[in-house]
């Protein structure tokens, strides 16, 4: 179960952090005003694509269903050809925070089935009361899985760009040259900014499943 679990967090980084990398955007021609230059804000909802790869997750998977999971994606598009990222902590820790109480029922759930299971003729109570635990204690000792900072960390980060057209191009650091076959492809709108799709989507037909995209972002400033 702690393996599913790790599995679950894992996969969130990853996905939140490609939707992170890729906020951006460049001007369309019928707009030549538009700039991408400033800061943008997106929440991007990523309820329904985890819950479809918890429902592969065959030992927790069935026991668990997010009823919300959301992330504050945050931009800066610089004049100088750089960017940085950053996820919004408040953000973060009310999703942190709903995973564990949907968590909690998922595990109620587990163990009734586990008692059922093994034909153990006691609650989940019990079981809890005779381990001196409560369902609140099993998801403190998860504290790693649940860890903010982390998710955050996994959203931090900065760069340059460039935009060509419909495509905005990413470097992974200010260090690190941009990949000029690695890209997001845009829309933008004065105020609106509306990733549409990336080159690695277009690659891989079982990634474009599992999208996010459109992530919409706002300008802030």
């Amino acid at each position: 179960m702690k393996k599913s679990l790790s599995l679950l967090l894992s996969t969130l980084l990853v996905l939140a952090l490609l939707a992170g990398c890729g906020a951006g955007g460049g001007a369309a021609e019928s707009e030549p005003e538009a700039t991408i230059v400033g800061t943008w804000a997106a929440d991007v909802d990523m309820t329904d694509l985890l819950n479809d790869i918890l429902a592969e997750e065959e030992e927790i998977g069935p026991f668990l269903t997010l009823r919300s999971f959301s992330l504050r994606l945050l931009a800066d598009f610089k004049e100088d050809g750089t960017y940085t990222m950053a996820g919004d902590p408040e953000a973060a820790q009310a999703a942190m925070d709903g995973l564990k109480e949907d968590m909690k029922t998922a595990l109620q759930g587990y163990f009734e089935k586990k008692l059922e299971d093994e034909g153990m003729d006691m609650t989940v109570d019990d079981l809890l009361q005779a381990a001196g635990m409560t369902l609140d204690d099993v998801i403190d000792e998860m504290d790693d899985t649940f860890s903010v900072d982390d998710l955050l960390s996994g959203l931090t980060g900065e760069g340059k760009y460039s935009l060509d057209g419909d495509k905005l191009f990413l470097s992974d650091s200010l260090d690190e040259d941009i990949d000029p076959d690695t890209y997001q492809t845009i829309t933008l709108e004065a105020d609106t900014l509306t990733l549409t799709g990336s080159s690695e989507e277009e690659e891989d037909e079982e990634e474009t499943a599992l999208s996010l995209y459109p992530i919409v972002f706002q300008r802030t400033n």
